[in-house]
């Protein structure tokens, strides 16, 4: 009969001491990874702004330098708003491409991603078919929702039936890097959105006659317009007769 040797109170300390730098070595890789994603978001958003600013003055750096100066950032809110809703046909085939790819990876994620379902990827899902619903209604046009049926159907059949290959890495690739993918989508629409965040207007004036453009700000005895030439006129208070949303 033989007796098991008693346990080493070294061995068991290091063993600990091993498993605490271990711990530590997961926070810390979770630590940069986090930083690295706020790093990149804040990236994007700036340089969506950007793209915005330079868009709506039509690269003409005089009037991005004006617009910026009535820039609050208060209003990125509305931007983003306003970018979505300004191009539709560019949003409608972003929308056509992200949303089977959010979907997929929610009810069929990759091995990798399986018991990684966050809070953001349900609210990804929602905020596109929400999305889609909407332009769908608003417009009478189904494309986007069809588009998004018929890529999430490819890439069904995709992971289905191809198990290597070029066809098999696209489909992998564009699940697994998704938020690459919005991020693009958001930039470009960025840059190929011209038209401002507010709703334009004719302004009848007693110096410069009827003007149509967007009020950029309204300070305090003045008026900031950029007009559709994208110059931006300062206009006292007091030379605006009238004011009417352009439909």
């Amino acid at each position: 009969m033989s007796t098991a040797p008693p346990n080493d109170p070294d061995d068991a300390a290091e063993d600990a001491e091993d498993i605490a730098d271990d711990v530590s070595a997961d926070d810390a890789a979770r630590d940069r990874r986090f930083d690295v994603e706020l790093g990149t978001t804040a990236a994007v958003v700036v340089l969506f702004l950007v793209l915005r600013l330079l868009a709506v003055s039509h690269w003409h750096w005089n009037t991005v330098a004006a617009v910026a100066d009535t820039f609050d950032f208060s209003d990125s809110f509305a931007i983003a708003f306003g970018t979505i809703a300004g191009q539709p046909w560019v949003t409608g085939v972003f929308v056509a491409i992200l949303l089977p790819l959010a979907l997929i990876r929610l009810l069929w994620p990759l091995p990798e991603h399986k018991g990684q379902i966050t809070v953001s990827n349900v609210l990804a899902v929602v905020a596109l078919a929400v999305v889609a619903f909407a332009m769908t209604y608003t417009y009478r046009n189904p494309w986007t929702l069809v588009g998004a049926a018929a890529f999430g159907l490819v890439l069904v059949l995709i992971r289905v039936f191809v198990h290597a290959g070029v066809l098999r890495r696209f489909a992998v690739g564009a699940i697994t890097q998704i938020a690459l993918i919005a991020g693009i989508g958001i930039l470009v629409l960025a840059a190929v959105d011209d038209h401002p965040w507010m709703s334009e207007e004719r302004i009848a004036t007693t110096t410069h006659g009827t003007i149509d453009g967007w009020v950029l700000d309204e300070a305090p005895g003045f008026v900031h317009v950029l007009t559709a030439d994208r110059d931006v006129l300062i206009l006292p208070t007091g030379d605006i007769t009238d004011r009417r949303l352009l439909d």
